[in-house]
């Protein structure tokens, strides 16, 4: 029985291209090779590939070992190709009228050998170049490939395996073109690195992508990424090629070893980190990528600025790195634990369902009955708030039109609902703008009907005062410090009580003698109503001075911070620039206590918030 077998740029083609792959189905041999657009001068690609090979195995060959050694500089390494094989080849190409391409030739060779001496420069305790190539052109001759309970055998040839400072083995991909094609190259570098623990059995490989346009970049691919675009993309199009293959039992292979899990990743994420150093690159500051995490609606890169580079020259080059890689606002950049954090829009942003989230992680995140969800971090961790801490009893949100503070306000409330009965805590809404809070006007859970005047609005916060004094006598005559330690001794009568002021402008704008009030009614149960187990979640879309005066900031200490209009409003909020630049649509900064963190607001649909908020025993499984 004939196995199949298939080589790495056939499936590379059929990976990334759906009439290829038809075609390939059908019975034809379709072609792998690419041309560049009329006009354009060749690249010899073969031709470099083969003098990049010999010259690597002139620096690692026994017999030529001890003189390769020596051959400290990229001139030294130029002159060895220069009396080996480069001058005949250039005076040909001039004979024959191709000077442009004997230029351009010469130019990439020498950008390789400047690449070869900065190998040697980082490797470890250098000796020989044995200490930093395994092997060069290295030909993987059909490697079984499981698929499914079955195996394909795929052929492929590498330009080089290296030894990474790191204590890693990485397989390297040389590629003398750009532009569209590198989804193309990470796509077959990650078969490659497939391949390559099945050939040499115990070893893991992170993957390099080596430009020479002739001026020399890289695009370093970790493990985890190379098997997140094998797992992702590759795997399932060998399902579709092969969904019926021979047997692993009639090859006699004992089983692969499992492939390494990793969450879903697009290609295009591990291009952004080459990217950026470019960016960077263009204004003589030099950066390392040292980690790039896919969150929902971002991507976050780390970076390691070269020594020399400080933090503010990199933020400063926010506005060049918007232009530079066509973003709609400038990136966030800001300093974090031992590196500089880059924040830059995902192509394809996902949504943060509540429901989806209480069913994972965040419900074992939240301890008390008052905690609340600010959202999902960048790395996937849910970022939550406690009204019970002393540290985030109160808070204050800020966001403009389009920023998600109304979803962010509403997955926050259905959170409480979710979590409590009505005897347990209720909410207070105070909705000058009516459509937020819509439809909950019977909610078992409100406290009070739902505001939209101002009057009315005055009026919860007057009845939350009184309301606060009188807990305030029945934790003093039971003995209590406050209404939590109550609760746990077994008196379960008096519940939280939680007060949501949607647009809490209106009530600063309405006059002078209100403002005063106001600001006094916020500072007195700021000031106590932890204790007593009444909590101010003050929400605002315009915070200039005027609305965020100094008393109102004072007495909120959780700060949650969605886009807002422009650097004055962020400084306002948070006394850090920074949310100006956000994306909108519920990305958020916090401050916990302990530093901004960002974060992706939790969504919750309307017919699904509307039964959070109705009667326990009428929710339906679903919310």
């Amino acid at each position: 029985m004939a196995q199949h077998t298939l080589t790495a740029s056939e499936l590379t083609a059929a990976v990334l291209d759906e009439d290829w792959r038809a075609r390939w189905r059908a019975g034809e041999k379709p072609s792998t090779r690419s041309f560049a657009p009329p006009g354009t001068v060749r690249a010899m690609s073969l031709r470099f590939h083969t003098e990049a090979e010999a010259l690597v195995r002139w620096l690692t060959a026994p017999e030529s070992i001890a003189a390769a050694a020596k051959a400290d500089t990229a001139e030294a390494l130029v002159d060895h190709l220069w009396a080996t094989s480069l001058q005949a080849l250039t005076d040909k190409l001039f004979a024959e009228g191709r000077g442009e391409e004997a230029q351009l030739f010469t130019a990439r060779l020498r950008s390789f050998c400047t690449r070869l001496i900065d190998l040697r420069r980082r490797a470890k305790s250098f000796e020989t170049w044995q200490d930093v190539f395994v092997a060069a052109e290295q030909d993987l001759a059909r490697v079984p490939v499981r698929v499914g309970d079955g195996v394909v055998e795929i052929r492929a040839r590498v330009d080089a395996i290296r030894i990474h400072p790191g204590g890693h083995l990485e397989v390297v991909d040389y590629k003398l073109s750009q532009g569209d094609r590198q989804k193309h190259d990470l796509v077959q570098l990650s078969i490659y690195a497939h391949l390559l623990p099945l050939w040499r059995p115990g070893c893991a490989f992170a993957g390099t992508l080596e430009y020479y346009l002739p001026e020399f970049s890289e695009l370093h691919v970790t493990r985890d990424d190379l098997a997140g675009i094998f797992s992702d993309m590759v795997a399932p199009v060998l399902r579709e090629l092969f969904p019926t293959t021979r047997s692993a039992a009639e090859t006699g292979l004992r089983p692969a070893r499992a492939e390494t899990p990793a969450q879903k990743r697009d290609p295009g994420v591990a291009l952004l980190g080459h990217r950026v150093i470019t960016a960077f690159g263009a204004h003589n500051l030099g950066v390392e990528v040292t980690g790039v995490i896919q969150g929902p609606q971002l991507v976050r890169i780390k970076l390691t600025p070269r020594p020399g580079v400080k933090v503010a020259s990199l933020a400063n080059r926010a506005a060049d790195l918007q232009v530079a890689l066509a973003l709609a606002e400038p990136p966030l950049i800001r300093a974090g634990k031992g590196f500089v954090m880059l924040d830059l829009p995902r192509p394809e942003p996902t949504a943060c369902l509540l429901q989806d989230a209480l069913a994972g992680p965040l419900a074992a995140a939240l301890k008390s009955p008052v905690a609340i969800p600010i959202g999902i971090g960048v790395e996937g961790e849910p970022v939550v708030a406690d009204f019970a801490d002393p540290n985030t009893c109160h808070a204050l949100v800020a966001g403009s039109t389009g920023s998600g503070k109304s979803e962010w306000l509403k997955a926050m409330v259905a959170t409480l609902a979710l979590r409590n009965a009505p005897q347990a805590v209720r909410i207070a809404l105070i909705d000058p703008k009516i459509l937020t809070f819509a439809g909950v006007e019977a909610s078992p859970y409100l406290w009070r009907p739902v505001a939209t005047t101002l009057a009315d609005a005055m009026a919860i916060l007057r009845a939350a005062i009184a309301e606060m004094e009188e807990r305030y006598q029945r934790l003093k005559r039971g003995g209590f410090a406050n209404l939590a330690e109550r609760i746990a001794a077994g008196e379960t009568d008096i519940p939280f009580l939680v007060l949501v002021l949607d647009e809490f402008a209106d009530l600063i704008l309405a006059g002078r003698d209100e403002k005063k009030e106001f600001e006094a009614l916020v500072a007195r149960i700021a000031g106590m109503g932890r204790a007593a187990g009444i909590h101010l979640v003050l929400a605002t879309q315009r915070p200039d001075k005027t609305i965020v005066t100094g008393l109102v900031k004072a007495n909120l200490p959780l700060k949650v911070c969605l886009k807002v209009a422009n650097a004055v409003n962020a400084q306002i909020v948070l006394d850090e620039t920074g949310a100006e630049s956000l994306y909108g649509k519920g990305d958020l900064l916090c401050d916990l206590g302990k530093g901004l963190v960002r974060a992706q607001g939790l969504f919750i649909p309307q017919a699904a918030f509307l039964a959070a908020l109705a009667p326990p025993a009428c929710r339906s499984g679903g919310t």
